[in-house]
């Protein structure tokens, strides 16, 4: 049981993992649908090197207590979790299918939480928090992350899933992401590295539909259409020091 000082109780249900989000509250995150999608685009292995490039951003220390905060389908923890000897893991989303899935793939704990509240993560636990197309509460961030900790965060660079984007079939994407990243971070952590990764993924038709459904643009209709071809991926990964 997740307990506080204002006599809030939250149990950890049958699948193992907490929920601290109000059922009223009309939170709910990626759905099934979406987090489905995602599982089947990812476990081709097409965002092999952005994983890659997420476990070569985690700091030398031996020994890392890492939190998942938009863990999704628990992908990016588990291949952390996986490249080190030493390490835990925590999966943190909106949407308990999506913690479900974490938690299964990562064997790590599980909570389900909005990202825009006060976590229930006790301050100073995190060395690591990973943010990989995920929201971003830096206030919370720095609470949570150990003296000199990491947040690791994966951002959209602006030619990604470009083809995608004029086939019809994703929505529209903020082009000023690294500018608009820093303005939200800058006043609780300062910039480290920045690494671009970049390369293109022959996808057919399948596989063009399940990476345009796994995201943002899976909560809409599109009335686009992929036959097949290179797309794009290109993403900035960050790292921020508290």
């Amino acid at each position: 049981m997740l307990g506080c000082e204002s006599g809030h109780r939250f149990d950890a249900n049958r699948r193992g993992f907490l929920s601290a989000i109000d059922s009223g509250a009309g939170i709910a995150g990626d759905t099934r649908e979406i987090l489905d999608a995602r599982s089947r685009f990812l476990d081709l292995g097409h965002y092999r090197p952005i994983m890659d490039a997420v476990a070569a951003s985690m700091p030398p220390s031996p020994s890392l207590r890492i939190l998942d905060a938009g863990s999704g389908t628990g992908h990016y923890l588990a291949h952390v979790l996986s490249t080190g000897s030493d390490r835990s893991g925590l999966a943190l989303d909106a949407s308990s299918p999506a913690v479900a899935l974490s938690v299964a793939r990562a064997d790590s704990p599980g909570l389900v939480a909005d990202t825009w509240k006060p976590l229930p993560v006790r301050s100073g636990r995190a060395d690591v928090i990973l943010c990989v197309f995920a929201p971003r509460n830096a206030a919370e961030f720095a609470r949570i992350l150990a003296s000199r900790g990491a947040l690791v965060v994966v951002t959209p660079g602006p030619a990604h899933l470009a083809e995608l984007r004029r086939a019809g079939l994703t929505i529209g994407m903020q082009q000023d992401k690294l500018d608009a990243l820093g303005a939200a971070l800058v006043p609780h952590f300062s910039l480290e590295s920045t690494d671009r990764i970049s390369f293109t993924m022959p996808l057919d038709a399948d596989g063009g539909r399940a990476l345009a459904s796994m995201g943002p643009s899976g909560h809409h209709d599109r009335a686009g259409d992929w036959q097949g071809g290179d797309v794009t991926a290109e993403v900035d990964v960050t790292v921020w020091r508290r």
